[in-house]
């Protein structure tokens, strides 16, 4: 049963962390879409859905001079399950050092990410991410930050499409809805998982978005990551440059910053 993969992954995970890492960790958090099916199924999509964690590690707790022989440490404990072939495919894992925090605009994992962290459940430790607060401009430019990053991998890929092939359809998926996810955030809305992702969209941003097919483009992203595509693949390629396009032109409105 796929659930089973999930649970044994997490149990697993948490048992080395705190068999051969509890010295290092100040907190392992699990949020995102595994968390929410939990108490209502149906956020998870089997083999395609990830198990959202966070680890947060001290790696001047023990030793100030010798980091780098902390995170060797951290990479042999962890290297298992980044190369298990059920389990790799479906770990998120976010490492972050405690002193490194607050995390800033511009990282692969923000401030956005880190506020729908904050949600989390604690597994081991601590969730520190509680311990800080980004304003409301700093969370609307990490938005706009991510938006722009995926526009340019989709205008800059959109040129060889022909080329690389299906793996630029998923490519594209994770992109619009992780576009649709930061527009959402730009508007207050931070704690969500993929699945939902488009009822929110079309029911807060269907109707403020130039471009008529933005809607049907966010949920074609989801249908791909769910397995049952039903457009083209050359019409969502199109579609999916035409709505990044058009969610620029959105935030580039003053009259759409939020309140």
């Amino acid at each position: 049963m796929w659930s089973d993969e999930y649970t044994n992954l997490l149990s697993e995970f948490t048992s080395a962390v705190e068999d051969e890492l509890l010295q290092y960790v100040r907190g392992l958090v699990l949020y995102g879409s595994y968390r929410k099916e939990q108490t209502e199924s149906g956020w998870i999509i089997p083999g395609t859905s990830d198990l959202d964690l966070v680890l947060i590690v001290d790696l001047d707790d023990i030793n100030p001079e010798k980091p780098a022989r902390r995170l060797g440490k951290i990479g042999e404990a962890l290297a298992v399950f980044f190369t298990h072939p059920v389990y790799a495919p479906i770990l998120d894992l976010t490492i972050l050092d405690y002193h490194d925090l607050p995390v800033f605009a511009g990282m692969a994992f923000s401030p956005i990410h880190a506020v729908s962290a904050s949600m989390g459940e604690v597994l081991l430790g601590k969730n520190v991410l509680k311990d800080y607060s980004y304003s409301e401009k700093l969370l609307n430019r990490c938005a706009k930050i991510i938006i722009a990053q995926n526009f340019e991998s989709i205008k800059s890929s959109f040129l060889y499409r022909d080329i690389i092939g299906d793996q630029l359809v998923h490519d594209y998926a994770d992109l619009v809805l992780d576009t649709a996810h930061a527009t959402l955030a730009h508007t207050g809305i931070f704690n969500l998982v993929r699945t939902e992702v488009p009822e929110k969209f079309e029911l807060l941003l269907g109707d403020k978005i130039e471009s008529p097919i933005a809607v049907d483009v966010v949920y074609e992203a989801k249908k791909i990551r769910m397995g049952s595509q039903k457009m083209k693949k050359s019409e969502f390629l199109t579609g999916s440059l035409q709505f990044t396009q058009s969610i620029m032109r959105y935030l580039r409105n003053p009259f759409n910053e939020s309140k």
